[in-house]
Formats: C-alpha cells, structure tokens, sequence
C-alpha cells in the first residue's frame, strides 16, 4: 500500500480513480471518474500504522489479520486493496486528496470532469496520483 502524508490541518482523506475514454468512446482521451471517492481520516491512516506496527513486532508477534482487527482496519484495508487492484486490471490511475473540512462526493465527478477544459485543474489531479 501507498505511504499516506497526514497533516492535523488535513484530516479528511480521498482517493478516487480516474479513467481515461477509449479511441472507441465517444469523447476519447477525455478523463472521468471510474471509482470513489473512498473516505478515511487521520485517525484511519494512524490505526493503520499501527496495525503495521503491531504486525512487525518480535516480541508480540501479530498475524496481519489479528493486527487489522485490534485496529478496526481491516474494512479499509479490503476497500484500498480492492480499488487498487481494480485501478491495476482497468488501466486507471488513483489519486489522493487530503481537505481541512469533508468534501460532498459529486465534488469529484465534477473536479475530473473539469479537468478536460481547464488545464489547471489538470495539473491538480495529476499532482494528487498515488
């Protein structure tokens, strides 16, 4: 998995995968949303290094599955995993996003969308792959 920068001022997490229309589209080379936003915290991303922690402890020794109970990750590890091996077999990118407050999730369908007009805006989303 991805090493996620967590700053106190950004506790908000995204990530989304962004596709890119096929010759056969109708609008091909334009970019679109394929999946998310998946949501996680700051304190999603700290349970998770511990998790990790915990898994490579010697003197307790932690089964990664153990490991991502006691740290209730185990359904955020699942839905990363998931997305990410998705993103691999349809050719997608993933890009994170980190806001000091929560973002409504159409707000990325929009953002990519965007995208294909405004260059700037591009950039922002290329900047943000993970």
């Amino acid at each position: 998995m991805v090493k996620l920068k967590t700053d106190p001022k950004l506790p908000h997490h995204y990530i989304i995968g962004v596709g890119m229309r096929s010759l056969e589209d109708k609008n091909p080379g334009e970019l679109y949303l394929k999946y998310g936003p998946v949501y996680f915290t700051n304190k999603e991303v700290k349970d998770l290094g511990d998790a990790i922690m915990l898994s490579q402890d010697k003197l307790f020794p932690t089964t990664n599955k153990e490991a991502l109970k006691i740290t209730e990750s185990t359904s955020l590890v699942h839905t990363l995993s998931s997305m990410k091996m998705a993103a691999k077999v349809n050719m997608v990118t993933l890009h994170h996003f980190a806001s000091e407050f929560k973002i409504e999730e159409n707000h990325f369908e929009d953002l990519v969308e965007l995208s294909n007009k405004v260059e700037s805006i591009k950039e922002t989303i290329k900047e943000a792959k993970i």
